[in-house]
């Protein structure tokens, strides 16, 4: 899969060069010159694809293990709605975005991290330690009745199982393992923050992709389809059904995103405006930039949020293990009183 900065740096010279009037052919030619030589291949075998009479969306979903299922989604609207120009331009801009604000997630979350681990660690020493110098204490230094070699490799075999599972779980989460996304979406949905994060760059994705359609005469019932698919949200597309019986009804947009029950009255209400105006496709446009700087703004909120969070485990954890070394001790203490 292409990385964030190849990503955007792909989406920015295909904007730019389609803005100006370059043939993709030509485009994609110069792209074999770039980048490293899986990028140059991908590229030459996307030229090729196009060359024998394919779509560049259909060129993208052969080599769906390079480029990304978003950027296939967007480029299939995009092409539906003749404004590729247009969608590049927005999708450097998002992968842009999307690079910085996970730099900025890992940089605040790193030392947290860091302290935890050496916090899970010094636990471990203190079992290992004291159960080496005072085997038959009675005194239970770390707190958790542990002690010696046999005690450490039990708190270490116990530490690792805890890290292998939550590990696993988060990577088939992110890899939607079962097609966990359509469980777990609609809860996730609804955290404050993260949740905020998700609603906003799904609404910027769905205003951007139904713009290009309406600009381009495409039927309402494949636009509305095509923009509900464009979220990548499952929460979101589990609306698209009852959207599109309301639009196959004659209904307007706004109603039909009301009918789906998963968007935002905010968002409903401001394309049942553009709507009444007369300029939706200029309303879409407009909320496409509002939704996807609030998500960024909710992104790094995540950030502050996640760090924090685990400073609060380090200190619960350190306050726990001294309460409970303290007790111990003075439990110790009243055994020699008479």
């Amino acid at each position: 899969m292409m990385k964030l900065k190849a990503l955007a740096s792909f989406c920015r010279r295909m904007g730019v060069g389609l803005r100006a009037g370059v043939d993709i052919l030509r485009l994609l030619e110069s792209e074999q010159r770039m980048g490293n030589a899986r990028h140059q291949a991908a590229m030459q075998q996307l030229n090729d694809s196009i060359r024998a009479g394919n779509t560049l969306a259909k060129g993208m979903l052969d080599q769906k293990k390079y480029f990304p299922p978003l950027l296939i989604q967007m480029v299939h609207a995009s092409e539906l709605g003749g404004r590729m120009d247009g969608m590049f331009a927005y999708m450097a801009n998002y992968y842009e975005q999307l690079k910085v604000s996970r730099a900025t997630f890992i940089s605040r979350i790193t030392w947290p991290l860091i302290q935890l681990v050496m916090a899970v660690g010094i636990i471990g020493l203190v079992i290992l330690i004291q159960g080496i110098l005072s085997p038959n204490s009675g005194y239970d230094a770390s707190g958790v009745g542990l002690s010696g070699v046999g005690g450490f490799v039990t708190y270490c075999i116990a530490v690792s199982s805890v890290a292998f599972i939550l590990s696993v779980s988060t990577f088939g989460i992110w890899k939607n393992w079962f097609n966990c996304h359509r469980v777990l979406m609609p809860i996730v949905q609804r955290i404050p923050t993260l949740g905020t994060a998700l609603v906003t760059l799904g609404l910027s994705r769905l205003s951007m992709t139904l713009s290009m359609l309406l600009n381009a005469g495409v039927e309402a019932r494949r636009s509305v389809k095509q923009a509900f698919l464009a979220t990548g949200n499952y929460y979101f597309i589990g609306g698209m059904d009852r959207a599109i019986a309301e639009v196959e009804r004659g209904a307007s947009f706004g109603d039909a995103f009301a009918a789906s029950k998963v968007l935002p009255q905010e968002f409903v209400e401001t394309v049942q405006l553009g709507e009444l105006s007369g300029t939706e496709t200029e309303s879409l446009d407009h909320l496409a930039l509002d939704y996807q700087q609030r998500s960024q703004a909710a992104l790094n909120t995540i950030a502050h949020v996640t760090s924090f969070t685990i400073w609060l485990g380090i200190l619960v954890l350190m306050a726990f293990m001294i309460i409970r070394m303290a007790m111990q001790y003075i439990n110790m203490l009243n055994s020699f009183l008479p």
